[in-house]
């Protein structure tokens, strides 16, 4: 069996959006043997306004720390501390952060799979939008 417990400074870190926050992959197939979801933990810095997106994949948010917006379905929804975000698959989403603090929150992709696309791209994860 893998390592199962991790530390929020442990698992693979890069940057969001070309540096305007990071994406640290705590649990994966790779680092944990999980065969069905992914978690990770990002941080936005503030005034972020993020493209619009979607995935192959369902996906959550569960927001730690600071305020922002999502878009999704043609609404505007504001999200804060203890909010949690459900996004279906293949929907277009935009995660702004309106506050002067950074928005740092759980992300969980089921199955797993847009995070090895942020692990291959790295630094350059967000530069050519193409359905993470």
């Amino acid at each position: 069996m893998k390592k199962c417990v991790f530390g929020p400074a442990e698992g693979i870190t890069g940057e969001l959006h070309g540096g305007v926050g990071t994406f640290r992959i705590l649990i994966d197939k790779e680092i944990a043997g999980a065969k069905h979801f992914s978690l990770l933990v990002n941080v936005t810095n503030p005034g972020v306004d993020g493209d619009a997106h979607s995935h192959e994949v369902e996906h959550a948010f569960y927001i730690l720390e600071g305020r922002g917006l999502i878009e999704m379905g043609g609404r505007t929804y504001q999200i804060g501390p203890g909010t949690a975000v459900y996004v279906p698959a293949k929907i277009s989403h935009k995660l702004s952060c309106s506050g002067r603090r950074h928005l740092r929150y759980v992300v969980v992709y089921a199955p797993a799979g847009p995070e090895q696309e942020l692990k291959k791209r790295g630094r350059n994860a967000f530069q050519k939008r193409t359905n993470l």
